[in-house]
């Protein structure tokens, strides 16, 4: 595989495991704090189109940045790709326990 390409996807894994954290985090802040929501709204009108506007931009700019400082090698992208398995089970876990709390009025 072409080291640009290499580059590219390992950049890309990187910034979607951010992208994991940073949307599990700030659906379960928002959810806490109803200022936050309401700031999240007065962007799109809605905090869930906004999230995933961040989201978006999130990505695309950590892709950049780890694209540019990050070295292609095989061994990183296996890595990367074990760790995005485990950080998004992990997030769907946090997010489901959540939501399941939060519907129980647990918390």
């Amino acid at each position: 595989m072409n080291k640009t390409k290499l580059k590219l996807i390992i950049a890309s894994v990187y910034a979607t495991i951010l992208n994991a954290i940073f949307v599990t985090v700030i659906t379960v802040w928002a959810e806490l704090s109803l200022p936050l929501k309401d700031w999240l709204k007065g962007f799109t009108g809605h905090h869930w189109t906004t999230k995933s506007i961040f989201s978006v931009l999130f990505f695309v700019l950590f892709t950049i940045i780890f694209f540019f400082i990050l070295p292609a090698r095989e061994n990183n992208l296996r890595w990367a790709l074990r760790c995005l398995i485990v950080v998004t089970i992990l997030g769907v876990l946090a997010l489901t326990l959540f939501f399941t709390g939060h519907h129980f009025t647990i918390w």
